[in-house]
């Protein structure tokens, strides 16, 4: 009877997907607006990323959405699309790859939510207008999270170990 050999192949539709989910993010955190505010005479009613960071510098209770802004969502973006890329690919250990990459989209799903809840919640505080967390979000918000899950889904896709 004839041995069957472990066959691996680099799975072409899951790096797009890791790749894909990659340029999303880097799309939504450097050029995209996250929220549309209405203009004020002493405001801007572009939020950016970067002025998400920055209100979350200046404010207190923000602890967790600081740290997202700042370095977190950049170290879980890099994370993802190094291990997304490993899990594609033919290696011994790719499996479990896919299962680390898979996990960290959902925490980039649920650290840019968490982010954006305390980030919210804190300018509540501060006495901003208590509207949903989503209110007068656009196309930079939904691509972060688009890009998350884009990232974890392209992670899992991959061929799998043949014996």
């Amino acid at each position: 009877m004839p041995e069957r050999r472990d066959v691996r192949a680099v799975s072409v539709p899951g790096l797009l997907l890791v790749l894909i989910g990659a340029v999303l993010e880097l799309v939504s955190f450097r050029l995209l607006d996250w929220y549309s505010a209405p203009t004020r005479a002493d405001s801007t009613s572009e939020i950016t990323f970067s002025a998400l960071h920055d209100s979350a510098d200046q404010l207190s209770g923000a602890g967790a959405a600081t740290a997202y802004f700042d370095w977190l969502s950049w170290l879980l973006l890099i994370a993802l699309v190094a291990i997304g890329v490993a899990a594609n690919l033919p290696i011994p250990r790719a499996d479990l790859l896919r299962v680390i990459a898979f996990l960290l989209g959902l925490v980039g799903l649920a650290a840019t939510y968490f982010a954006i809840a305390q980030l919210h919640n804190a300018q509540v505080s501060a006495g901003a207008e208590n509207h949903n967390l989503f209110y007068n979000s656009t196309w930079g918000l939904w691509l972060a999270f688009l890009g998350f899950a884009a990232g974890a889904v392209g992670a899992v896709i991959g061929y799998r170990s043949k014996t």
